[in-house]
């Protein structure tokens, strides 16, 4: 069995852990099983694949907030009770978007961060996890940061846990780091942010990468410079 290790491999990592295109599509779907009333669970994850793809594509064109689900009906031909039948709302479906980030976060990376390497080992597992993640993932996390606004407060909520839990970890390795003498004294906060901003950035400018060619190994090795200029001691 293939095991990713915190490698700057893409490919190692895909091949190691639950990001693939079928194992995304059955982790969202027994996610959020008892929503769906669909028996068969083959149809139910082809189906919910036709339902989350066109949702995205229609929140690019014209945003979540303006999506109506005749809209959804018309995109995927199914019908509004079809739709019914795997969402229970337009909220619903955003909330379940929402939610899946951070379950498939912890699939994918997950025991790697609470294993016992060193502060520095987890941070840069977790920035290589999470670029990686959302390589795989790009019009997931790209929705769940663009429409978060328009959202209803409960979504909004879960939104902004997803992301204060991604800056505490790191928050966390960082404070371990400079107590074990790793890193070099700075402000938790401000540092935390910086990367907090350099990983966001990936999916919401994929499209500028991708044109100049920059892979997500490439991007990687950029931010990890950029820390060890900010926190690695002399």
């Amino acid at each position: 069995m293939t095991v990713w290790n915190g490698e700057n491999n893409f490919a190692l990592f895909k091949k190691s852990v639950p990001i693939g295109s079928q194992a995304i599509w059955s982790a969202f779907y027994h996610l959020h099983k008892e929503k769906v009333q669909v028996q068969k669970e083959n149809v139910a994850i082809e189906k919910l694949q036709i339902i989350i793809k066109a949702t995205f594509k229609l929140s690019n064109q014209k945003g979540f907030s303006l999506m109506s689900l005749r809209d959804l009906s018309q995109t995927t031909n199914m019908s509004m009770g079809s739709l019914y039948n795997y969402i229970g709302s337009k909220s619903q479906l955003a909330e379940m978007i929402h939610q899946f980030l951070p379950h498939i976060f912890d699939a994918c990376i997950g025991e790697q961060l609470r294993s016992s390497d060193a502060p520095d080992i987890k941070l840069e597992k977790l920035i290589r996890g999470h670029i990686f993640i959302s390589e795989a993932l790009q019009p997931w996390f790209f929705f769940a940061f663009m429409e978060t606004k328009h959202l209803s407060r409960s979504v909004k909520e879960i939104a902004k846990s997803n992301e204060i839990y991604s800056e505490e970890l790191m928050e966390c390795f960082i404070a371990q780091g400079i107590e074990q003498n790793i890193y070099q004294s700075c402000n938790l906060f401000l540092t935390s942010m910086m990367i907090k901003s350099l990983l966001q950035n990936w999916y919401i400018k994929h499209y500028k990468y991708k044109a100049s060619d920059v892979s997500c190994e490439n991007y990687i090795e950029y931010i990890e410079e950029v820390i060890k200029k900010q926190l690695i001691l002399n």
